[in-house]
């Protein structure tokens, strides 16, 4: 799949406090297209706030998030990987430990 195609999809995620798309919100920094494999880098970490009661807040916000895009992406995409841009933290595929 062209990474054009993957931009489109994920404007339809919402941003769940704005409703907003992540595209245009610009939550989604970069897509790279490695053979088949399709990385995502998402501006997160850096739209993080310092308190630890905001930031136990907009944990559920960046999940629904992560979820949504594996909802739009999973059965279009083979293989892809969600990655935080700043900390390189993956959010999807979860590995078990």
């Amino acid at each position: 799949m062209e990474i054009d195609r993957i931009y489109e999809l994920l404007k339809t995620v919402k941003e769940p406090i704005s409703g907003e798309n992540i595209v245009k919100l610009g939550i989604v920094a970069k897509i790279v297209k490695d053979n088949d494999r399709i990385v995502i880098y998402l501006d997160l970490a850096r739209r993080s706030p310092q308190s630890p009661f905001e930031m136990a807040v907009i944990w559920t916000v960046h999940t629904k998030i992560v979820k949504e895009i594996v909802k739009v992406l999973e059965d279009k995409v083979s293989e892809f990987e969600i990655i935080d841009s700043m900390t390189l933290q993956r959010y999807y595929p979860i590995e078990e430990v």
